[in-house]
């Protein structure tokens, strides 16, 4: 029977990131994933993410996601490409909704300077945006882009130079741990290791067999071809957040062959990877357009794509990372609420601290289990 250090079960971002902190510690990595290397079926996929530190979920993130940028960096470097670029974020809305307070809340606690821009002010910088005479508009310099396809990408090929082992098309089918070690269960047969980590992603849901309220959230994302990318150019903000009565969405200015972005982040339908409506519809589009004619006026109606993904979430938006209730020996993150992408580095550096040391110095008591 193969023996490893550390098997990895899911090789979405979370999974791959996990495989990268374990390879540079000298572990002997085995990852694996049910599917196949960048497919579209449940979080990691798509060309871009947004990234930023005024965290209007909880300041708590703030330590974490500095982190998270500079091991981004790092990987970068080791990959020889530019993943990350720092052009700055936008939130718009009401002064007292709470992703406006959040925001303010979290810079304050860690000393992140904001820039407080009247609505002409911020509409004069940014011609493509409507906001309402009493909003608030905040800027924040720490935010930005991340090539997501591309950072998925990095972390394999990084690893695989390193030596680990990532096999895809390879499905888990079970997992049992003993006092000392797991026997993990694949398609192709048992292989043991000291330690396992489960990062599945949406399949989370029925899959991590453990006590935990999570669910599947579908969420819509679209690209609309502009003709007029110069009222949303992308060299002095990359993305924005809109607090409306319409609920919270998010977006990204235009990028050449990918157009404007957006996405509502705060709705959508309960799913599973199999019950998922995976086609977008009329009305997905609609809500879009019904948005963006009041607050993107210059976005238009040409759809360049359109595509769906599931978030993972928990009853308070919060990650979920812990040893497993069934044994020590497993570790699992989970939960990550549509906002997880960012932070994928620092956790997998975390599930590496978790596994090879059993604790981790980094503040994560907001994230485990037992809150529940």
């Amino acid at each position: 029977m193969e023996q490893y250090d550390v098997v990895v079960v899911g090789l979405g971002i979370m999974g791959a990131a996990a495989t990268w902190s374990l390879a540079k510690r000298g572990a002997r990595v085995l990852g694996v994933d049910a599917n196949e290397a960048g497919h579209a079926l449940g979080s990691s996929h798509g060309k871009t993410r947004a990234t930023r530190e005024s965290y209007f979920e909880s300041p708590e993130y703030v330590p974490l996601m500095k982190e998270a940028h500079v091991l981004w960096r790092g990987l970068a470097s080791e990959a020889g490409e530019e993943l990350l670029t720092m052009n700055g974020g936008a939130y718009f809305g009401p002064p007292d909704h709470l992703v406006l307070q959040g925001v303010v809340r979290a810079a304050a606690e860690h000393d992140l300077e904001l820039e407080d821009l009247t609505p002409a002010e911020a509409m004069a910088r940014h011609p493509g945006f409507f906001i309402p005479d009493d909003w608030q508009a905040l800027v924040e310099r720490t935010s930005g882009v991340l090539r997501a396809k591309a950072c998925l990408e990095a972390f394999h090929n990084v690893v695989r130079r390193g030596g680990a082992d990532l096999r895809f098309g390879e499905a888990m089918k079970s997992w049992r741990a003993t006092d000392d070690d797991v026997i993990v269960d694949l398609a192709s047969g048992p292989v043991r290791a000291k330690s396992l980590i489960l990062t599945l992603g949406p399949w989370a849901v029925d899959g991590l067999a453990a006590d935990l309220p999570i669910h599947g959230r579908r969420v819509t994302v679209a690209h609309f071809d502009t003709q007029r990318p110069e009222s949303y150019a992308n060299d002095n903000l990359g993305v924005f957040f809109w607090s409306t009565p319409m609920g919270v969405y998010g977006g990204f200015q235009h990028i050449d062959g990918q157009g404007v972005k957006l996405l509502r982040h705060d709705d959508g339908g309960a799913c599973t990877p199999d019950t998922i409506q995976r086609e977008v519809t009329d009305a997905d589009i609609r809500a879009f357009t019904d948005f963006s004619r009041i607050y993107l006026p210059d976005v238009g109606d040409k759809v360049l794509d359109a595509y769906t993904c599931i978030y993972t979430m928990t009853p308070d938006d919060h990650f979920i990372i812990d040893h497993h209730q069934a044994s020590r020996n497993v570790v699992y993150a989970t939960g990550f609420s549509g906002h997880g992408f960012k932070f994928a580095p620092v956790v997998g550096e975390v599930l590496a601290d978790l596994t090879l040391n059993g604790a981790t110095d980094r503040d994560i008591g907001f994230l485990r289990a037992g809150r529940f």
